[in-house]
Parts: structure tokens; sequence; C-alpha cells
């Protein structure tokens, strides 16, 4: 099976999407201090990260849907370190 960049089902695509606009809207909140709720931001993410399971489910193996499984994990992570280590 050859693994492509662009994913081909359509919840490959919005998988791929929603994860870009995640990476760009968080790079662009640390660095820029836009004005977006971070729970905002991070929602965009974990629509991604579901999608992006409901895509490989379909047999949609690309590098943007495993970029956003992997984006989705990270989100998990940070949700839950903050929960059991609050500051």
């Amino acid at each position: 099976m050859k693994i492509k960049l662009w994913p081909k089902t359509t919840s490959g695509k919005w998988a791929a999407i929603l994860s870009i606009a995640f990476i760009i809207l968080i790079s662009l909140k640390m660095q820029i201090g836009i004005h977006l709720p971070t729970f905002a931001i991070a929602s965009l993410g974990m629509v991604g990260f579901v999608a992006g399971i409901i895509a490989i489910s379909k047999k949609d193996l690309s590098v943007l849907v495993i970029l956003s499984i992997l984006v989705g994990f990270v989100i998990i992570i940070w949700t839950a370190a903050e929960l059991i280590y609050p500051h």
C-alpha cells in the first residue's frame, strides 16, 4: 500500500484541513497572541482527530491523516496533564 500526502476520502480531507488549521492557529496564539480561546482551537484539533479515525477506518492512510491522529493525541495528553497538574 502506497502512502500518499493528501487523503482521498472526505473525512480524511476534513481531518487534514482541521489539523492544519489547529497547528496554524495555536502557533499564532503562542507567537503573536491572537485573541481566540484555546478551547476553541483545541476543539478544531479534536474534531480533526475524530475525522482522522473515521478516515483510517475507511482505509485512507495518508501522511496528513496520520498527522491529525498525532495532533489529537497531543491535545488529549495536554488536557490530561492540565487536569492532573493544574497551575
